[in-house]
């Protein structure tokens, strides 16, 4: 009698889909150069509480490896002194990850461009002006991936005065480990967001997933389109996001065969299954532009693009989820 009472109580459960209260923690903190923030909703706060702060810890290590602005992180020794030994498997991964994002892309993304960057940098702030024509084709010499060298836990430059950068993969990396963490607690219902890339684990709940706001890159309080994310990443890369100067010519996003901003599109949103492999192929296709960016994506498995032009024409792969608000051309 009383197995199956308990019997008909799990009978019911199921049927009614009786689930324990999720209870909503949510931490924002200033790092990778950008507002980070993590949402866990989870059963027990305590457990969900120290999850997310061991998130955070893993995600100020990434930070404090892989920022050209931290004196003693390792991209800092290697940019310093053309080499570094006992590089971390962290580095090395990275490195190698990009890598192969240079030879897919036909070195459209291309972690050397630094010394471009650098020389931006001191052009406008020092000087007030764009960098010469011949100052971008000196500097250029110093840019080419196919020079970086990884032989066991050592990493080296072949040519001095090379830098490198890993603006366009590390935060991908960061969001990627803080959702191992996360995963490793056994949250189930949790999601990173690092100044606008993402990555979700599961749903936000039993019938909801979590939903994305795509911000006009021209207007900021326009939402163009929502994406949801289950199990997702997704990742964005715009000339809206770092600029020299108030046109947008020159910005973040270097063309690594020209030394100057690619200028084809004005922003690329790309859905894949993990946040470094959105974060390097946002800044790959929009270097490529609109034909050759949307050719890469369609060759990769389990990743989707949403493209702006620089005429404000809107491009998305066939399989992406998306909910556009906006026409298809925007003012």
């Amino acid at each position: 009698m009383l197995r199956s009472a308990l019997k008909l109580i799990v009978l019911v459960l199921l049927l009614t889909g009786c689930s324990p209260r999720l209870i909503r923690v949510e931490q924002t903190e200033p790092l990778l150069g950008t507002t980070v923030t993590i949402t866990v909703l989870h059963e027990d706060y305590q457990k969900a509480k120290e999850a997310v702060e061991e998130a955070f810890a893993e995600i100020k290590r990434i930070e404090t490896l892989m920022s050209t602005y931290i004196n003693t992180s390792e991209v800092s020794i290697l940019n310093n002194k053309g080499l570094i030994k006992n590089a971390s498997a962290d580095l090395i991964f990275v490195i190698k990850k990009s890598l192969y994002y240079s030879d897919i892309s036909n070195g459209a993304f291309d972690i050397t461009v630094q010394p471009i960057l650098e020389l931006y940098r001191n052009s406008f702030f020092k000087k007030g002006m764009h960098p010469t024509g011949d100052e971008i084709n000196k500097t250029l010499k110093l840019v080419n991936y196919r020079r970086i060298f990884v032989k066991g836990k050592t990493i080296f430059f072949s040519k001095k005065g090379m830098k490198i950068t890993l603006g366009g993969i590390a935060k991908g990396y960061a969001i990627d480990s803080a959702i191992r963490i996360l995963k490793q607690h056994g949250i189930s219902h949790a999601l990173v967001n690092a100044g606008g890339d993402m990555r979700a684990i599961g749903m936000k709940d039993a019938k909801k997933p979590w939903t994305i706001a795509l911000q006009n890159p021209r207007d900021k309080k326009d939402v163009l389109a929502v994406i949801p994310l289950n199990n997702k990443a997704v990742a964005t890369s715009g000339d809206y996001e770092r600029y020299f100067e108030p046109t947008k010519k020159f910005h973040h996003i270097v063309n690594p065969k020209t030394g100057y901003s690619a200028t084809e599109l004005i922003s690329v949103t790309i859905v894949s299954s993990s946040a470094i492999d959105a974060d390097a192929l946002a800044t790959a296709v929009f270097v490529l532009g609109p034909e050759e960016g949307m050719k890469l994506i369609n060759t990769l498995n389990d990743t989707e693009g949403l493209l702006i032009t620089k005429d404000r024409e809107i491009i998305t792969s066939e399989g992406l989820n998306f909910n556009l608000l906006s026409k298809r051309n925007f003012q």
